[in-house]
């Protein structure tokens, strides 16, 4: 990744962010969920990515005509150069990285990765009522509050 890394760096961009650029270069609108699994992006970070692609004229997001619950992205005139323009040199990267590693061993490394994600989705990695942290290691002050606050159950209605 480093040697996307330094050339998106060049245009200004994430390794996410060019995911997603990438992602939508193909498609005239993509509803945010399905670009979120597209692009293996948590909607979160897909939001945040969006938002910061929206703000420097790469994309537009709108309500779906047909379901105004759907938010639907698109690339913006301006993000479609900016992918035309990165797109050689990055597949350049993807042919020398292929050449180095060969076509076959990259093939088995994805057959590899997709049955490890397969596995470990099952995987059961509760601790057994073992205490999340030692007395030793607990912290002094209480953690900071993130989120809303919850209703408490007397409150609750």
């Amino acid at each position: 990744m480093a040697h996307f890394r330094h050339l998106l760096r060049r245009y200004d961009l994430t390794e996410p962010q060019w995911r997603v650029l990438k992602t939508m270069d193909d498609l005239k609108a993509i509803e945010l969920s399905e670009l979120a699994r597209k692009s293996a992006l948590l909607m979160p970070s897909l939001s945040r990515i969006v938002r910061e692609l929206e703000q420097r004229g790469y994309m537009n997001k709108a309500a779906d005509p047909r379901d105004m619950r759907r938010m639907l992205a698109t690339l913006t005139e301006r993000g479609r150069l900016l992918v035309e323009a990165a797109s050689p040199e990055c597949d350049a990267v993807n042919a020398a990285i292929r050449t180095a590693m060969g076509h076959d061993r990259l093939i088995k490394l994805q057959n590899l990765l997709s049955e490890l994600e397969k596995r470990t989705t099952i995987l059961d990695i509760r601790t057994q009522g073992r205490q999340a942290i030692d007395a030793d290691v607990a912290p002094l002050a209480p953690a900071k509050q993130r989120g809303r606050p919850r209703k408490s159950g007397a409150h609750a209605g």
